[in-house]
């Protein structure tokens, strides 16, 4: 029954004696929070039955091309991952709202819409990939990264999502590093300072709000630096657990503005990291010294303990 059918009905029983004004609005509510609750149940269902068939279709999808990918050939290859780029890309816009109203990037709608364009960069890399796949250009993989890199940040950009700063998080680094190493041919040394600056931007654009989710922004900042910086090596570790240790302690010093339980993990995973790859070079893996670095974490996290307590007992 129809919201005014219903205020109608109710309102003869009013209008008759059957009920009083104080019971007619308990009916009316109590028949609004059903009607709430049915249109909830209805938009869950209506989600999974979507996901169930996005999987169906492209696991439908996955077993056709495994079956049939080695007798196809490369343009065919190329024009199918193409084709199902297009129409994930296709369906991800319409979810977004440029043809109709934008969603909140809370809804269902969203929620679809940034799964379609994280499986859309996905499909596009997969096609650029094998569109240079044993010619003469050996650095398929990069511009297929940087297609990939392209669709997840233009989709981010469209709809904001933590699946989207994840996929922008493993394809840009990739696309960046191998332009520098597999087709400007740098050092790889020049790759990994690049990714090791984009972990700083990741670090920058979370600190000043500028992200979808914080907590996910500094996790991406912290992996991305703590990678780069472990695959630098010029002249033995030093720069590698130095870069690390470096990382650990912006960790620490945005913990000391902005209570985040990533930061103060990702600084201790960090500094521990630096420290354990410090000590085994300095001491060419002495047991002792090993001993001596785990029994300064504990003095300094009995303190740090200590200290906690302390403060919580003293009244305010």
């Amino acid at each position: 029954m129809s919201d005014d059918r219903a205020g109608a009905a109710v309102g003869r029983l009013v209008a008759d004696g059957v009920l009083s004004q104080e019971q007619a609005d308990a009916v009316l509510a109590a028949l609004a929070v059903e009607r709430a609750s049915v249109l909830t149940r209805g938009k869950v269902l209506a989600e999974i039955a979507a996901y169930l068939g996005a999987g169906l279709l492209f696991g439908g999808i996955f077993l056709v091309l495994a079956s049939s990918w080695e007798d196809l050939g490369r343009p065919v290859r190329v024009g199918v991952l193409a084709v199902v780029a297009a129409g994930l890309l296709f369906g991800g816009i319409l979810l977004a709202g440029a043809l109709f109203t934008r969603p909140s990037v809370h809804s269902p709608r969203a929620r679809l819409a940034t799964v379609l364009f994280a499986l859309a960069s996905v499909a596009l890399a997969a096609a650029v990939g094998t569109a240079f796949e044993d010619g003469s250009i050996d650095a398929a993989w990069v511009f297929a990264c940087t297609a990939g890199a392209v669709v997840a940040v233009l989709g981010y950009l469209a709809l904001p999502s933590v699946l989207g700063m994840l996929v922008c998080a493993c394809f840009v680094p990739a696309a960046v590093a191998g332009m520098l190493t597999d087709v400007f041919d740098l050092d790889d040394v020049w790759g990994s300072v690049a990714v090791l600056l984009l972990g700083g931007a990741w670090f920058a654009l979370t600190g000043i709000g500028a992200l979808f989710e914080k907590w996910a922004g500094y996790l991406i900042a912290i992996v991305t630096s703590v990678a780069a910086a472990q695959s630098i090596d010029v002249e033995g570790r030093i720069w590698a657990y130095g870069l690390t240790a470096l990382v650990a302690l912006v960790c620490f010093a945005l913990y000391a503005t902005e209570r985040s339980a990533v930061l103060v993990i990702g600084g201790g995973v960090s500094i521990a990291l630096a420290a354990g790859e410090a000590v085994s070079e300095w001491t060419d893996d002495a047991l002792g010294a090993a001993a001596v670095v785990v029994a300064i974490g504990a003095i300094t996290l009995a303190i740090g303990a200590f200290q906690l307590t302390r403060s919580q007992k003293k009244p305010s």
